[in-house]
């Protein structure tokens, strides 16, 4: 995607409503930590030159937890709209010296720093317009995007990448993932879930 050699960004997108967990999960405890603490520290462990998080619901209690962080913060006031409202603001706040990002999403709380790093690297390798994340036979975030690609992301309130994924699917380089880092928190049973999944990690 050309010369540009600047800075490459993680953008943690931890503003959704929560619905089908009934509470903000993001503030939901993990471990020591709580879920957005925990992902944005994966995150931050990972080697990017700079890493912003997207806020929106409870969105000062959220910025409290990452209080000490070494992130940038985005509010995004349009949440309720959809998760492509929170790539927007994310795109719309990156610094123009931002050659590519790598989107996550918050309550994917088993992806490790090494697994994030695989994608940067993977970027490093060829600066592909897109880097996408296969666990077995599943696309799903985190993927990364050079900023050519930018414009074309949140463009559809109720979707985040799927259309851009599309759109520049030859493009793309594929990083394979362990298909258990395939988990999100979106209902109770799945905090459960995680919780047990946690107590037995070594």
């Amino acid at each position: 995607m050309g010369e540009n050699q600047g800075r490459l960004a993680a953008v943690v997108l931890a503003a959704g409503e929560s619905r089908r967990m009934g509470q903000n999960k993001m503030l939901l405890p993990l471990g020591q930590e709580s879920v957005v603490c925990r992902a944005v520290r994966q995150v931050l462990e990972a080697d990017f030159d700079a890493v912003w998080v997207v806020v929106g619901r409870d969105a000062e209690r959220v910025k409290a937890e990452l209080e000490g962080l070494p992130v940038f913060i985005v509010e995004n006031p349009r949440y309720p709209e959809g998760l492509g409202t929170s790539f927007r603001a994310a795109v719309e706040a990156l610094p123009t010296d931002v050659e590519a990002a790598m989107f996550t999403l918050a309550d994917q709380v088993f992806l490790t720093p090494e697994l994030y790093r695989s994608i940067l690297e993977a970027y490093r390798a060829s600066r592909p317009a897109l880097v996408v994340s296969r666990f077995g036979e599943v696309q799903a975030p985190p993927h990364l995007f050079h900023r050519a690609l930018f414009p074309a992301l949140g463009q559809n309130p109720s979707q985040g990448s799927k259309g851009v994924l599309q759109q520049y699917a030859a493009e793309r380089v594929e990083v394979p993932m362990p298909e258990s880092a395939l988990f999100d928190l979106d209902t109770p049973e799945d905090y459960r879930e995680a919780l047990k999944r946690l107590a037995a990690l070594p």
